[in-house]
This record gives structure tokens, C-alpha cells and sequence, in this order.
């Protein structure tokens, strides 16, 4: 029997291992639509439907043609309708074992270990996200003056975005959240981060800081301080929303 040759089973999404009622037919060199009359005399039954389920391929010519899926069940209750073949019907059952085999070594052991796989996986691609984005900041920062570094590094001059609040007789929050409606900056896992429209602009001075929690994980934390440049585009930025510093009040 040529099926025997090429022993052809497909992965379905929905349904796992299957093989298509044209395969049957080739392999038993029967005509597909004599294998397709046995198949529907079975799924008179009840309870068969899931086991064989109708399908559609498109031939040489491209038109739509009808065709049978069946799973494991479905082709082992198609072949005890049929006589002879054993040989046929073994490797088949044995390609079917291979296959779920295969797609359950490929999967988490209980629901439970998905869970917290897909847990632990976003958990990372934020965490990822969150430094990307930081060293984005850093950069952009680093960039315009690159042959000071050491300098700023140094520089007494920055000021922390509470410091500059205390001259508008605001709390640290309150600036944050106002620079944030203004379209500043945006916060994101616990963090104020710089609109990237602005990241070279030298308003901010920005270090990085890995933090080693209990449970022996680690996060990076971003401590972001402003220049004096930073501080008088805030207060540009500020005059123009009609908020003065205590100063001028």
C-alpha cells in the first residue's frame, strides 16, 4: 500500500493530530469519494461528530471540494468499518501516538505551569520593555554631550523634580502628574519616563540602579534628576499653562 510510504498526518490548532480523507484513500487506494459515503454512513451514529469533521480543500483547479477530517478516535472507528488492512491501520495509529507525543512534550505539564509560564513570560517582556525604553532616555540624554560626561556626572547643579516643586509650593506628585498632562513624560511600571520627542533635549540627567528584592529577583530602578536647563524649560513651559513659582506669585 503506498500510504504506507508516506505516512502523512496533520496538525490541526483546534483538533490536534489528523489525517484528511483523501490521505485514507490514497493509502488504501480506494476512490476518495467511496472512503467520504463510508464516512458519513458513520457519522449517522451519535457522539461522532467530533471524532470526523468535515472539511474543504481546494483541487488542481482550484474549486472547493469536500473532504473529512478524523482524529485518532475518528480513523481508528473508520478502519473497524472496514475489513482487512491491519497493517494500514497499525502504522497509522502508531504515527498518531508519535504526533501527541510530540505536541505533549512540547507543552507545560498542568494548566497551572501555562499560567504562570505566560505569567512569568510578560512579566519579562515588560521588564525588557521598561529597560529598553529607560536606556532609550539614557542615551538620547548621553548623546548631545557625550564629551562632557564625566562633568555632568559630577555636576552639583541637578536638581530632583521635588526640589523644583518646592519653588512652585507644590508636592514632588503633583509636578509629575501636572508634567505629565502637559505632555512631558509618561509613567510606566512605577517609573516617569521622558516623551521621546524631548529625550535629547538635555532637560534631564538620568542613572540606573539594580534593585534585589526578598524573594532574590531584581528590578532596575531609574533615578531621573533635571539639569538647569530642565528647570527653565519647566518653568517656560509652566508661565505658558499660567503657573507661577511661589516667587512671582
Amino acid at each position: 500500500m503506498q500510504g504506507l510510504q508516506t505516512i502523512k498526518i496533520e496538525k490541526n490548532s483546534e483538533l490536534g493530530p489528523v489525517v484528511s480523507s483523501r490521505t485514507v484513500a490514497e493509502g488504501l487506494e480506494k476512490q476518495h469519494q467511496h472512503v467520504k459515503r463510508d464516512l458519513e454512513k458513520i457519522l449517522m451514529s451519535p457522539n461522532v461528530d467530533t471524532l470526523i469533521i468535515q472539511s474543504q480543500y481546494k483541487d488542481s483547479r482550484g474549486r472547493k471540494q469536500n473532504e473529512y477530517l478524523l482524529t485518532k478516535d475518528g480513523f481508528t472507528l473508520y478502519m473497524f468499518n472496514i475489513q482487512g488492512h491491519n497493517d494500514f491501520k497499525l502504522a497509522y495509529i502508531n504515527k498518531f501516538n508519535e504526533m501527541e507525543n510530540q505536541i505533549q512534550n512540547r507543552l507545560p505539564g498542568s494548566y497551572k505551569e501555562a499560567v504562570a509560564q505566560l505569567l512569568e513570560t510578560l512579566e519579562n517582556n515588560e521588564q525588557l520593555q521598561l529597560e529598553n525604553n529607560m536606556n532609550k532616555q539614557k542615551i538620547a540624554e548621553y548623546e548631545p554631550k557625550a564629551s562632557y560626561l564625566d562633568s555632568i556626572l559630577q555636576n552639583k547643579s541637578l536638581v530632583t523634580v521635588g526640589q523644583i516643586a518646592k519653588d512652585y509650593g507644590m508636592s514632588a506628585q503633583a509636578l509629575n502628574k501636572l508634567l505629565h498632562d502637559l505632555k512631558v513624560q509618561y509613567k510606566q511600571s512605577g517609573q516617569w519616563l521622558l516623551y521621546s520627542s524631548i529625550h535629547g533635549e538635555g532637560y534631564t540627567h538620568s542613572s540606573t540602579k539594580e534593585i534585589e528584592h526578598k524573594d532574590g529577583s531584581t528590578s532596575v530602578r531609574m533615578n531621573t534628576k533635571w539639569t538647569q536647563k530642565g528647570r527653565l524649560f519647566i518653568y517656560e513651559l509652566l508661565k505658558e499653562n499660567d503657573v507661577l513659582p511661589i516667587i512671582e506669585q
